[in-house]
């Protein structure tokens, strides 16, 4: 008796609709190495943004006398290696510090935006030449002028995380000699468009989860609690403990300045003539703690404290 053969799954008429061309228009492109960020993980730092690019719109529309808007689009986790790798070549990169947050954070300003903004700057119409000028002596100090507009902007919209005060620490016009972090270090992305004259460009803040650690847990709030909470208990330990720390202090009595030439030339015997200065700084580390005098106490060399050195 012959067996009956197996009826298929699906029919003709569904195997020639899967394989069926979509319509160009429901393909999307979808970046792999980005993953969007749920909102319900670090609500507070989407408010955070949005806050930013608010405050942040009206100071570039004040520094450029006319129109200009921002708006926060999104916040985005990728990996270090993955991140660098897509940043254009050359672009304007800036390095700067969220004091007191550890470490760097990044800003990538789009080049086409950055020379729409300087032209606009400088009374133009906002259009963009090539590329190239981006990375120009004049387009570098604009982007500093830019971060030092946006400065206020950033600790207004963080405080209610956490006193923060931006600095920029440098720029860079090739983004692939930028240290961004360890090849799978996870960076957050916080994208803001901006429009001028017509024209919109992006500025992403390049922000390491290792920077954020120390607020994180009050970024994962939902809002209802802006800071983190204080531990009174523990005031009175610490402040004690504290005043019985150890510090190593050093005393620099005398300085000369020589050439090089002068240097090399030196030999066991040779002399070289100082000054002894009318004051003496004394530091801890390397932070300058008090003015004073150097001399002499029951046999010890000494060091008399006349000021602090903030005087």
């Amino acid at each position: 008796m012959a067996e009956e053969a197996p009826r298929a799954t699906i029919s003709d008429e569904e195997v020639s609709a899967l394989l069926e061309k979509s319509a160009p228009d429901a393909v999307r492109p979808y970046d792999f190495t980005a993953q969007r960020i749920n909102r319900m993980q670090l609500p507070l730092l989407e408010v955070v943004c949005k806050s930013f690019a608010e405050r942040a719109g009206a100071s570039l529309a004040a520094l450029l006398g006319r129109d200009a808007s921002m708006q926060f689009t999104s916040l985005e986790s990728s990996k270090s290696a993955d991140l660098q790798a897509a940043l254009p070549v050359p672009a304007p990169l800036a390095v700067v510090r969220l004091k007191p947050l550890p470490g760097f954070a990044f800003v990538s300003v789009e080049p086409s935006l950055l020379l729409t903004l300087l032209d606009g700057f400088f009374g133009g119409s906002g259009r963009a030449t090539d590329p190239q000028a981006a990375v120009a002596p004049a387009a570098q100090r604009f982007l500093a002028l830019l971060l030092r507009s946006f400065a206020a902007d950033l600790t207004a919209a963080w405080a209610p995380v956490t006193p923060l005060e931006l600095e920029l620490v440098k720029q860079e016009t090739n983004p692939r000699l930028v240290q961004l972090g360890a090849p799978n270090a996870a960076l957050l992305v916080a994208r803001f468009t901006v429009e001028f004259a017509a024209r919109s460009g992006r500025i992403d803040w390049l922000l390491p989860e290792d920077l954020l650690a120390p607020v994180r847990e009050v970024l994962a709030a939902d809002g209802s609690q802006t800071s983190v909470r204080k531990q009174e208990a523990w005031a009175p330990v610490l402040s004690a403990a504290l005043q019985d720390a150890q510090l190593d202090t050093r005393a620099i009595l005398a300085q000369a300045q020589i050439s090089l030439r002068e240097l090399v030339r030196l030999s066991p015997g040779d002399i070289i003539p100082i000054e002894p200065p009318q004051q003496v700084t004394l530091l801890a580390g390397d932070v300058p703690v008090y003015h004073g005098r150097f001399g002499v106490s029951q046999g010890h060399n000494a060091l008399k404290i006349l000021s602090g050195a903030s005087t």
